[in-house]
């Protein structure tokens, strides 16, 4: 593992905040632990760089790309403001030189490719918090796009795979991490932590199946069922983040399932694919 270069290991997590609660409910806490301990694992492995995709970072114009080398500042979450884990700080690192040639393949491409550097950029609550998670002291190097809201899925799939291309030729050792949740019903009214559950029967049941395929290795059925997945539980951005982490070529395997909970109604999910075991 110590020589490969490329993709060497991939993480979903779910990016909403109420993982960094000081209250948390049993889900949330396990959900949070679960991101902690891949985290742990992920930097044993001393990636160059992380390619990351967050469905809380959306845009409608071509894929934006992060090239600010340090964002850093204070984000207040535009829904969940009046709680302990709606205030965050953040000091992030970027790798922009991987970033502009990752844009740069994907322009090549043929698609659009943005490039963002001003100071005070709103940085998305999802990587945020997935960042808070993994890598507390800041050891971690991103190169991050944007989910393009009018992508299908296959175009995410090529914008991952334009990464991964990235990475093998200039022999880095690369992680990929998408953050998206799984079903998004949430619950419409304020609730006590511990009356957390998923929102709605369907939703549990689809999670449940997506999840099973997704441990047993099987990704291209859940692609082929993702728009039925969309339609009948809501899934997160139609569960695109998916593609493009199939994109990179790091879920072609088992995915291992760390945790699995409500996050105010909604599924979340940390899953990992190819990272060492604890010591």
């Amino acid at each position: 593992m110590a020589d490969r270069t490329g993709i060497v290991a991939g993480a979903l997590l779910p990016g909403m905040p109420h993982l960094l609660a000081k209250e948390p409910a049993p889900s949330w806490a396990a959900l949070a632990a679960a991101a902690r301990d891949v985290g742990d694992r992920l930097r044993r492995l001393e990636p160059d760089v992380v390619l990351l995709l967050s469905t809380q970072w959306f845009t409608v114009l071509g894929h934006q790309f992060q090239c600010d080398p340090n964002p850093r500042g204070e984000h207040v979450d535009e829904n969940w403001y009046a709680y302990d884990y709606g205030l965050h700080r953040y000091d992030l690192r970027f790798d922009v030189e991987f970033t502009e040639r990752w844009a740069d393949r994907v322009q090549a491409d043929g698609k659009q490719a943005r490039r963002t550097r001003y100071e005070g950029f709103p940085i998305d609550t999802g990587t945020i918090v997935t960042s808070a998670l993994l890598d507390p002291e800041r050891k971690l190097r991103w190169a991050q796009v944007s989910c393009n809201l009018y992508a299908d899925a296959d175009t995410l799939a090529d914008v991952g795979r334009a990464g991964a291309a990235v990475a093998r030729e200039a022999g880095v050792r690369a992680a990929v991490v998408v953050v998206s949740g799984l079903s998004s019903g949430l619950i419409q009214q304020w609730i006590e932590p511990g009356q957390d559950h998923i929102g709605a029967p369907a939703h549990e049941q689809w999670n449940t199946r997506v999840l099973d395929l997704l441990t047993a290795g099987k990704v291209d059925e859940v692609l082929a069922i993702r728009e039925d997945y969309a339609r009948q539980a809501q899934a997160d951005s139609q569960f695109r983040a998916l593609a493009f982490a199939a994109g990179t070529g790091v879920a072609s395997g088992p995915a291992q399932l760390h945790s699995y909970g409500p996050i105010w109604g909604t599924g979340g999910a940390v899953l990992s694919w190819n990272l060492p075991e604890r010591p």
